[in-house]
């Protein structure tokens, strides 16, 4: 068994880069497989922000509608250009689309004499 002692000197190379590095620059990479240089991860993690605001921004364009089902009081939402006739909880036709405050306060006198 060889001893290393923790003032050594010792490098190791990096997995992306090929760089050899001092152990204290290293890390494991996200699929914890191999060690990989603080640089190399650094540039990974501002490349993966960037697809994300993508995707974020991608998300916000698609407007999503709620629903309510009286029968089951089951709340979902859907995309705005699906139109939805029955609860995908239970089955039953009794959906309400939830809008404004004033639209919710309506909807909840009617269902008053539901219960």
């Amino acid at each position: 068994m060889i001893k290393i002692d923790r003032n050594t000197d010792a490098r190791i190379k990096c997995y992306k880069c090929g760089n050899q590095y001092l152990m204290d620059m290293m890390r494991m990479d996200p699929n914890g497989r191999n060690l990989v240089c603080r640089n190399c991860l650094e540039r990974k993690n501002v490349q993966k922000e960037q697809p994300k605001a993508d995707a974020a921004s991608q998300k916000q364009e698609t407007i999503m509608k709620e629903y309510f089902c009286k029968a089951c009081k089951y709340n979902f939402s859907r995309a705005k250009h699906l139109s939805i006739s029955t609860c995908p909880y239970c089955g039953s036709g009794s959906i309400i689309s939830k809008g404004s405050t004033a639209r919710i306060i309506a909807d909840a006198a009617k269902m008053k004499g539901d219960f």
